[in-house]
Formats: C-alpha cells, structure tokens, sequence
C-alpha cells in the first residue's frame, strides 16, 4: 500500500499541493490526469521519492516499490534496446560494472578476488546470469523482436519506444 499524507510542494514560494491525503490500496488501478503543467509529473516523483515535499510524507510497503513509465523518450536514443531495458535493473548493473571493473584490473589481488566472489554471489542472488534472457522475452512479449534488441533507440518509432520502456520499467520488479 501507498500513503500519501498531509503532502505539500512548493516552488519559490508557489504552492504546487497542499496538504494532499492519498491511499494507494491493492487490486486498484489509478490514474493521474490534468493539464499540462498541472504537476501530474511532480506528483509521481513525489510518490517515487524521486522528490521530496515541502511536507509531509510518502510511505509504502518495504516489499513493494513503485515506478513510472518515462516521458522523455529520447532520454535513451544513444542506447541499444536491451541497454535500455537493462538500466532497469540498476542495483545489478552497478554489481555487475564493479565486478568487470576488479576483473579488468591488471593487479589483481587476493582482496580483489574476496570481492569479486562477493559480488557474483550478489549477481547469482538477483538472477544476473538470466537477467538479459529475461529482458529479451520481456521485449518479445510486447512486440520487440529479437532482430531489435541491439538497435540504437534513436531509430525506433516513438510507438516501439514506449514499447521498449515498458519491459524497461517491469524489469525493476522482475529481478529483485
């Protein structure tokens, strides 16, 4: 569940919310409309914690997370497609640049080693062996062929784009 109480944001001086009550409940679906510039996008990094109100606070459950699909989509066009959906699994990217960082280094010690064992238990314990697998078959099931996967996000169609940020979003839950 996702509480949102007494929140408040203010810009300069501004107020944007006041005193915003919400509760997020299971088995809902929610939505957030309003005009441009409303704050719709303020809000949800509010509730991402992204962004921290004014006052009050966001709470939620320790085992759920919450994340929203991106607006600006050629935030990724110099990446490929599976660079994209991977940056979805942030806390395994950064295991696995560390790990590849110690395994590069040309003065590897034995207190590399102890670490770089550390970290491949880490990777193993979130699925890193599979997780480019997993994003693959998440591509697929939203109309991302395999052919694509290695295409550069700036010579897609803004229809494949949001396509290709879905799994990028999912990916966050599917591997933690």
């Amino acid at each position: 569940m996702l509480t949102a109480s007494n929140v408040s944001i203010a810009f300069n001086g501004k107020k944007l919310y006041q005193d915003v009550n919400l509760k997020f409940t299971p088995g809902n679906t929610y939505g957030i409309i309003g005009a441009n510039g409303a704050g719709k996008s303020t809000f949800l990094k509010i509730l991402e914690g992204k962004l921290q109100p004014t006052t009050g606070t966001v709470s939620m459950d320790p085992n759920e997370r919450m994340s929203s699909l991106v607006q600006d989509h050629f935030a990724f066009d110099d990446y490929t497609v599976m660079d994209t959906v991977m940056q979805g699994y942030k806390e395994l990217a950064e295991v696995k640049s560390e790990m590849d960082a110690i395994y590069a280094k040309p003065d590897f010690s034995d207190e590399d080693g102890i670490r770089a064992g550390e970290l491949s238990a880490q990777f193993d314990d979130m699925n890193g062996w599979t997780a480019e697998s997993d994003a693959s078959q998440l591509l697929q099931s939203v109309g991302i062929p395999e052919d694509m996967h290695q295409t550069k996000m700036s010579e897609l169609s803004e229809t494949e784009k949001v396509k290709v940020c879905w799994p990028k979003l999912c990916s966050v839950t599917l591997i933690f």
